[in-house]
């Protein structure tokens, strides 16, 4: 009896932090998505007007379709990524002095980085458009102009998040036998040939986690977002932008938690699209 407890007393401190923090906050925001929330009265029942109001509010497509834009930011950053990965895999010499200086932006904090890229820039004084200047460009509206600015944004996150993809490719390259490489090699195949042939096909599920996860975190942005450009209009933001605004400066939390909801509903719709897709293709 004690045998089949035992696995079950080892998981019990999990279960209950995952459900005190992760699944009654789902549960509490779900049933606030049905209701007009007020801190100093009762809570009114309203049924799904949260939602029908939100899908007839023009600044929710407006950042839904920013955050749907910015999922492009993916596979940017796998090819950036598996580029240096395997650009470093066969460095011996200086492959530890490479890979924590590609890491260093990874465990760098969010607002640091954010700050440096807002000084990189800006649009007077920054050195991006000062160093565009000796080759004739004028300056280019790096954080004021749509849709330039979430371009800005896509090259933090990309600078920001490449590291630690290459990593994980890094960790899966190591799983892949010498033997298939070598063999590679003694029928001729070309370097290129390699990597196409061999080296991706046996990345595919941890090009999969890549690509789950970081167009999961691409739809959630927020804080890159909050911190380069917090001026711009709410057509210029994403969705999570777009859910700060109506629960933490309107403190309307009925229609922030639909949103939320909304916001799970995508991310998760995506995950599962992105799982078939490539089911299909292995």
């Amino acid at each position: 009896m004690m045998k089949k407890i035992t696995p079950y007393l080892f998981l019990a401190p999990a279960i209950f932090f995952i459900g005190l923090f992760v699944i009654v906050p789902m549960v509490q925001v779900f049933s606030v998505s049905f209701l007009r929330y007020s801190f100093f009265g009762p809570n009114e029942f309203i049924g799904f007007e949260n939602y029908r109001k939100l899908f007839h509010d023009p600044n929710f497509w407006w950042t839904l379709s920013n955050s749907l834009l910015y999922v492009l930011v993916t596979p940017v950053l796998m090819v950036v990524s598996l580029v240096f990965a395997l650009s470093i895999r066969r460095s011996v010499k200086s492959a530890k002095l490479l890979r924590l200086s590609f890491f260093l932006p990874v465990i760098t904090p969010v607002v640091v980085v954010g700050i440096m890229w807002k000084w990189m820039f800006a649009e007077e004084s920054g050195i991006i458009n000062y160093l565009l200047s000796f080759i004739g460009m004028e300056h280019i509206p790096w954080l004021t102009q749509y849709p330039v600015n979430m371009l800005s944004v896509m090259i933090l996150t990309i600078w920001r998040g490449f590291g630690y993809y290459m990593m994980i490719i890094l960790a899966g390259l190591a799983l892949i036998p010498a033997e298939i490489e070598e063999a590679g090699v003694l029928d001729g195949a070309t370097p290129f040939q390699q990597v196409i042939h061999i080296l991706l096909p046996n990345l595919k599920p941890t090009l999969l986690f890549i690509f789950v996860v970081s167009s999961s975190s691409a739809i959630k942005l927020f804080t890159e977002l909050y911190v380069l450009i917090p001026g711009v209009p709410m057509n210029n933001k994403t969705l999570v932008a777009y859910l700060y605004r109506l629960s933490f400066e309107r403190f309307d939390f009925g229609y922030g938690s639909a949103l939320a909801v909304i916001i799970f509903l995508v991310t998760s719709l995506f995950s599962y699209a992105n799982f078939r897709m490539m089911e299909q293709r292995s």
